[in-house]
């Protein structure tokens, strides 16, 4: 009989290895990520009227490692995928509530995906219908709105844009639960920028421009569509918008930002208010100074 020696070592590298691995296997938990239900949120069959909001309730728990990436896609029976929230963190773990707006799509699977550090997939999805009762609805149109800059004393630089009120900073501060839209000019490192944004804008740099809306108690925030600056809505469509068909298919979550830099003449440029009203704007022409002023045409939702 062959008797065989086994080192100590070896048996005592086994034994951690065996037992690292169970404890390994014991506290691993799965990524996962799911749909809060109740009455505030949208729920799966969902039918919805054009334009009317969409609630996705968002909650999300890593495995080992922390979650680094949510995407959030409507896939329609055609084959089109549309990207509404792409958006990076690093988190154990989340708890989102997101308003979105139904479109004009017939029908959407709206899919919640996460990604964590090891690249690994968790997600979740409802279909959304839209209601086939729904009617384009009616816009307000500005033919011509002049705003000024941050050192502009003869127009004022905060905007109601459902009613085309401008208003100068105090007359502003009175009536904050309303402003949606803001204007300011810088130099971008050379680059001239007349700019539109709003009192929520996040990072609080329209502070260095006015700083008494740090006082305000209400800075609703206004995103931007960025990406017509590689794909330009044409002027001719915004002239022939007389409903808001236009301006729901415009305007793509994914790319609204804090605010629209570089608003040249000729740039029609998206946007949605803290309400949820989509608009879109022409800028007809912009100073290049921060005593100047900007004059746009309007058009946003009722």
């Amino acid at each position: 009989m062959k008797i065989f020696n086994i080192s100590p070592v070896i048996c005592a590298i086994a034994l951690l290895l065996l037992f690292t691995g169970c404890k390994k296997e014991e506290n691993t938990q799965p990524l996962v990520v799911s749909l809060k239900t109740g009455s505030e949120y949208t729920p799966g069959g969902a039918v919805v009227l054009v334009g009317a909001p969409i609630t996705l309730g968002i909650t999300a728990t890593a495995s080992g490692e922390n979650i680094t990436n949510l995407v959030i896609k409507k896939a329609m029976p055609g084959g089109g995928v549309k990207v509404v929230l792409d958006s990076g963190m690093n988190s154990p773990g989340f708890n989102l509530n997101k308003t979105f707006y139904q479109s004009v799509e017939d029908t959407a699977r709206w899919t919640i995906q996460v990604m964590d550090k090891n690249r690994l997939f968790a997600t979740t999805a409802i279909t959304i219908y839209r209601d086939p009762n729904s009617v384009w609805g009616g816009i307000f149109e500005f033919e011509r709105l002049v705003m000024g800059y941050q050192n502009n004393t003869t127009y004022g630089q905060f905007l109601v844009p459902s009613t085309g009120k401008v208003w100068t900073s105090d007359s502003a501060t009175l009536n904050q639960t309303m402003i949606d839209i803001v204007t300011y000019y810088f130099d971008d490192e050379g680059t001239p920028s007349p700019t539109f944004s709003s009192p929520g804008e996040e990072g609080g740099g329209i502070f260095a421009y006015y700083p008494q809306m740090q006082q305000w108690t209400s800075r609703r925030s206004t995103k931007w569509d960025i990406s017509i600056d590689g794909n330009p809505i044409p002027v001719t469509t915004f002239d022939a918008c007389h409903n808001d068909s236009t301006l729901i298919v415009s305007y793509n979550d994914v790319w609204g930002k804090r605010k629209f830099k570089y608003g040249e003449a000729g740039k029609v440029i998206p946007f949605i208010t803290a309400t949820g009203k989509k608009g879109l704007i022409k800028v007809l022409s912009a100073d290049h100074d921060p005593a100047g002023k900007i004059e746009f045409a309007l058009k946003i939702q009722q």
